[in-house]
Parts: C-alpha cells; sequence; structure tokens
C-alpha cells in the first residue's frame, strides 16, 4: 500500500467524493462514444467516436492518477516485495480463485433464473459482433484501458484516498461493492441482478485483496487485464468466424 500524507488532499471529505464522484461518472459515460461508433455506417464516424472514447478514458486515469498522486508520499507503482517467481505464481493462483468465484456464480445465476449473460455482457456482446473499428476500440478498451483506470480508480483511490486506517476487510468489502456499481449500471432489484452484482463485487473485493496483500497496483492491472482478455478471446473468435461466412 501507499505511504499517505497525514492530511488528505483535498482536506475536505466532500471534495474528494465529489471529485471520486466525478470519476465515476465520466468512467460510466465514456463508453458511450462506442456505442455511437456502433450505431454509424460511415468509416471515419466509427474511427472518429473511437478515438474519442480512447482519448476520454486517457483523460480519466490521468485525472484519477493526479488525485491519488496529490495524497501519496511513495511512488504509486510500488515494487513487489515478494521474489519475482514466487509473486507470478501467486497472481495466478488469485485471477484463478477470481475465475472460479465468476464461474460459481454465473451458474448459479442461470441454475436460478434462466438468464446466462449480465447487462453489461449483453452490451458488450452487442459492441462485439462484428469484426470492424468498434470490435477493435472495444478490445482496446476492455483489455488495456479499463484495466489501468478501473484499478487506479477502485483500488488506488478507494483503498488510499478515502479510507486511509479504516477496518482492513472493511476497504476489500467497500472496494468489491462501488467496483461493481459502474459495471451493473443500476441498482439490483430482482434475483438475476443481485448474483450478478455480487459476482462483480467479488472480483473487486478480490482485486482489492491482491492489492493490500502486494502493495503493487500493477499486480492488479495484471490480473485484471489477463481475466478481461481471456473473456474477449471467444467474442473474437465468433466475429472472425461470422466475417467468413
Amino acid at each position: 500500500m501507499l505511504e499517505m500524507t497525514e492530511t488528505a488532499n483535498p482536506k475536505s471529505l466532500w471534495l474528494r467524493i465529489i471529485n471520486f464522484g466525478l470519476v465515476i461518472f465520466l468512467m460510466m459515460f465514456a463508453p458511450a462514444f462506442l456505442g455511437l461508433a456502433s450505431a454509424s455506417s460511415v468509416l471515419w464516424e466509427q474511427i472518429l467516436w473511437a478515438s474519442v472514447m480512447v482519448v476520454v478514458y486517457i483523460a480519466i486515469g490521468i485525472y484519477a492518477y493526479r488525485l491519488l498522486k496529490a495524497t501519496a508520499i511513495t511512488p504509486i507503482f510500488q515494487p513487489n516485495s515478494s521474489p519475482k517467481r514466487k509473486s507470478f505464481w501467486w497472481l495466478v493462483g488469485m485471477w484463478l480463485l477470481m475465475l472460479a468465484i465468476e464461474l460459481t456464480i454465473a451458474n448459479l445465476r442461470v441454475n436460478l433464473t434462466g438468464e446466462t449473460t449480465t447487462a453489461n455482457e449483453e452490451a458488450i456482446n452487442q459492441l462485439t459482433s462484428n469484426l470492424n473499428v468498434t470490435m477493435i476500440a472495444m478490445i482496446i478498451y476492455a483489455v488495456i484501458l479499463a484495466p489501468v483506470v478501473e484499478e487506479l480508480v477502485f483500488r488506488g483511490l478507494v483503498l488510499n484516498y478515502f479510507l486511509r486506517r479504516n477496518w482492513w476487510w472493511g476497504n476489500i468489502i467497500l472496494s468489491g461493492v462501488i467496483f461493481a456499481f459502474p459495471h451493473m449500471g443500476l441498482i439490483p432489484t430482482t434475483l438475476s441482478d443481485g448474483l450478478s452484482y455480487l459476482m462483480y463485487a467479488s472480483m473487486g473485493m478480490v482485486l482489492a485483496y491482491v492489492y493490500k496483500k502486494t502493495g503493487a497496483i500493477q499486480n492488479n492491472i495484471a490480473i485484471h487485464m489477463l481475466n478481461n482478455g481471456v473473456t474477449m478471446i471467444p467474442l473474437l473468435l465468433l466475429a472472425i468466424n461470422k466475417m467468413q461466412h
């Protein structure tokens, strides 16, 4: 974890909440540009909207990084404290744990409700139904941009910007709960939504645990990238197969 200044920056909790709320709002809004790219049949418009999304998301990441840096004494990207080989296999194990939790809850949701995908997954499926500019942008977003920015926000800011000296497990739980909300885009009101929310929250908690144990946010980014990359592979293969037929 980061070594923080004695006094939070800004000092006002409300200002920090406003800053954090702005980041969350922009994170939820930015993917809408992919929707505009997908809705257009003109190539240059697709490239334009996809480029806007990339630029906006990078700007969000820079803003979140600056918020975190303003209240941290040590560098944001800390070196691993454990040997590289041990650290690598431990991180692989944590990713497999996260994957097992995802699959278990997803299977439970199917058995109890009959629904096979979350609203977030359905939106991704629509954007990646064809191999085009939108899908390429979606892959960049899901595999590169989102892991970096989301870890800076939901682990970096939540665990350092707000909860500086609070209950160890409480920080992990809150990080997961907040992480789930933008992925759902709604308050769960049905069993299916509740299980989907639990799935995303559990993923966030595992990532928060990794950050708390290692203190190196790049570990979280690597696991997040791996998880999203594995998720995108079947979608990419389906799009290629569709293009060939």
